[in-house]
């Protein structure tokens, strides 16, 4: 092998990790991205990736108050739910796996919620305007397509106690 072989194939092999290495840090972008969640969501869409830690964090270490979740049983099956959050929230991060954890101890059907994740303007890419969200998470109880009542950010209590208030009504 002469010197310009050698030479061109030690450029050659720059050349494709300098390209290589850009093109997996445009990848990791596209992550960080792709973990922003937007648009109609599923429970299982929140215990996915970079959300699927907070999830499971908030989730196993609440312990919602056994007596309130007694009351709320047969009280909450009635009533239709729907979530706005945003992954990137912290306190979305915080609520809603909570929130979620108190309806599995009340064995209600979180497949049926409606979730929508919103980017920082609060949009969904689809039209939620209806819905009046300013602050994320925001919970919303319907019974027969009438608002009940809603939690904002945080709750005014516990969450199990906001929901007891909302369904105490």
């Amino acid at each position: 092998m002469n010197f310009q072989t050698t030479l061109f194939f030690l450029l050659f092999f720059l050349f494709n990790q300098a390209v290589l290495s850009q093109s997996d840090s445009s990848q990791q972008s596209d992550k960080i991205v792709s973990d922003l969640l937007i648009g109609k969501c599923q429970r299982k869409d929140l215990q996915r990736g970079e959300f699927a830690k907070y999830f499971f964090n908030e989730y196993s270490h609440y312990t919602p108050k056994k007596e309130i979740t007694e009351f709320l049983k047969n009280k909450i099956y009635s009533y239709s739910i729907t979530i706005v959050l945003g992954t990137w929230c912290s306190d979305s991060r915080e609520q809603v796996p909570r929130f979620i954890k108190i309806l599995d101890e009340l064995d209600y059907n979180t497949n049926s919620i409606e979730i929508f994740c919103v980017n920082h303007e609060k949009s969904a890419g689809i039209d939620i305007s209806y819905l009046k969200i300013d602050r994320v998470p925001t919970i919303i109880f319907f019974k027969e397509g009438i608002e009940m009542g809603r939690i904002t950010e945080t709750p005014y209590l516990t969450l199990e106690e906001d929901i007891y208030n909302i369904v105490k009504k």
